[in-house]
């Protein structure tokens, strides 16, 4: 166990180092590239801008973003600030995802309605050749 533990470290320091650096090539890091996404989606702040937009055109949005969401007006976003922002950004999101759990659509999520997901996961599991695919909804057994 310990020398596989060994093997694995470099590959996981490599794998750090891609989300959170640019990396030897130069280009967006994993997690620039999640912050992009998650900001320039639509329902985002990126509205009105083409899927892969110009490196220009996303940095305008996003300091139009900052400008909107720099409550203490220093030019800067506080954890508290970006807090906003990031729920902002995340709401339609969160909303779409509520919905899906919500299966009568009373406005609340049950207990029953909670663990619907696991049952479809289980159910999925004992059957042969189905695939387990995000997002697909069955009939719930509230």
């Amino acid at each position: 166990m310990h020398d596989m533990m060994r093997m694995m470290m470099p590959m996981m320091m490599q794998m750090h180092g891609q989300m959170m650096d640019s990396g030897p090539a130069g280009g967006l890091s994993m997690m620039d590239g999640d912050m992009m996404r998650m900001m320039m989606a639509p329902g985002g702040m990126g509205d009105g801008l083409a899927a892969d937009p110009e490196p220009e055109a996303a940095r305008s949005a996003m300091l139009a973003r900052l400008s909107e969401f720099d409550a203490d007006g220093d030019g800067k976003l506080s954890l508290a600030e970006f807090e906003a922002l990031h729920a902002a950004v995340t709401r339609e999101t969160t909303v779409d995802r509520f919905q899906h759990l919500d299966a009568d659509g009373d406005g609340r999520i049950t207990e029953t309605e909670m663990g619907a997901p696991a049952r479809r996961m289980e159910m999925r599991r004992g059957m042969p050749g189905a695939p387990f695919m995000m997002g697909d909804r069955m009939p719930s057994d509230n």
